[in-house]
C-alpha cells in the first residue's frame, strides 16, 4: 500500500514541475499592439497587471478584479483592462493570496506587476502598483504577451 502511495505522489509531484500547465489564450496581435499604444481614455482608467519573469513561467497564476476572476497569468504575460475610475481590489490567487487596493483616476495608466515567488507547497505572488511615471511598468507590457481576459 504505501509503494501505490508512493507512486501516486511522485506522479503528481512529476507532473506539477514538468511544465504540463495548459497555455492560457493570447490576445490577437492587433489587440496587443493597440494595449502597447498606452492610450488613456477620458472616462475611464486603464490597468495592466504584468508578469515579466522566467521563473516560475510554466506556473499559471489566477487573477481577480473586484472579486471577479479575469484569467490566469503565465510568464511572460499581462492582462489589459479597462475599469470605471475609482477604488479597485486586485488579489492574486496563489499559496498565499495577494491583495492590492488600487485608486484609480479617468484618464490614467496603472500598472501592477505580478513577481513570482517561492511558496512552502506551491508557488506564491506578490503584487506591486508601479509608479506610473518609472519605465518598469511600460517596459514589463512592451517585453510581454497579452492575453485574454474574462473581464
Amino acid at each position: 500500500m504505501k509503494k501505490i502511495i508512493s507512486l501516486a505522489v511522485i506522479t503528481v509531484l512529476g507532473l506539477g514541475f514538468s511544465g504540463c500547465t495548459p497555455k492560457m489564450a493570447k490576445a490577437s496581435l492587433a489587440q496587443d499592439k493597440l494595449a502597447k499604444q498606452f492610450k488613456t481614455n477620458p472616462e475611464k482608467s486603464n490597468i495592466y497587471i504584468c508578469r515579466n519573469e522566467y521563473f516560475g513561467s510554466a506556473i499559471n497564476m489566477p487573477v481577480t478584479l473586484d472579486g471577479k476572476f479575469i484569467g490566469k497569468t503565465e510568464g511572460r504575460s499581462y492582462f489589459y483592462l479597462t475599469v470605471m475610475p475609482g477604488k479597485h481590489n486586485i488579489m492574486s490567487l496563489t499559496e498565499n493570496v495577494q491583495t492590492l487596493l488600487l485608486d484609480t483616476e479617468k484618464n490614467k495608466n496603472y500598472y501592477v506587476w505580478q513577481e513570482v515567488k517561492m511558496g512552502m507547497w506551491e508557488a506564491d505572488s506578490k503584487l506591486h502598483k508601479v509608479d506610473a511615471n518609472h519605465d518598469f511598468g511600460k517596459e514589463c507590457v512592451l517585453h510581454t504577451q497579452m492575453l485574454k481576459s474574462t473581464y
